[in-house]
């Protein structure tokens, strides 16, 4: 359990570190000021929190496509309908794929998922 949400909080903080990057390189913010908040790290904990449910209750491919389309539409729509974020759609559901794949990625490198890992080859 303690492997699990450290898992999660890993995927959020690395998710938010990783959506950061591309922000602030494609924009006038400033990439320590992104990374650093306190409501984007909580938020994308909160969303890196659907993983290990997804991981429970399907798994490999479908919890990949699950995860990954989760992680990228929830943050999207918070940005835009609750955060008021005026960049478009594309902008903003583009850079949340940022923080999916690098949220998901850590995920999977931390917590046990009971599947889809890299197989370790024949022994």
């Amino acid at each position: 359990m303690v492997r699990i949400v450290v898992a999660v909080i890993a995927a959020g903080v690395v998710g938010t570190l990783a959506n950061s990057v591309i922000v602030a390189a494609l924009t006038p913010n400033a990439f320590i000021a992104l990374a650093t908040s306190p409501g984007r790290n909580a938020v994308a904990i909160a969303v890196a929190a659907l993983l290990p449910v997804i991981y429970a209750r399907v798994s490999g491919t479908i919890a990949a496509i699950i995860a990954l389309v989760a992680l990228t539409i929830i943050p999207s729509l918070l940005a835009k309908l609750v955060f008021g974020i005026g960049a478009p759609w594309p902008f903003v559901i583009g850079v949340n794929a940022v923080y999916a794949v690098a949220a998901w990625a850590t995920y999977l490198v931390i917590a046990p998922t009971g599947g889809w890992r890299p197989s370790a080859g024949p022994r």
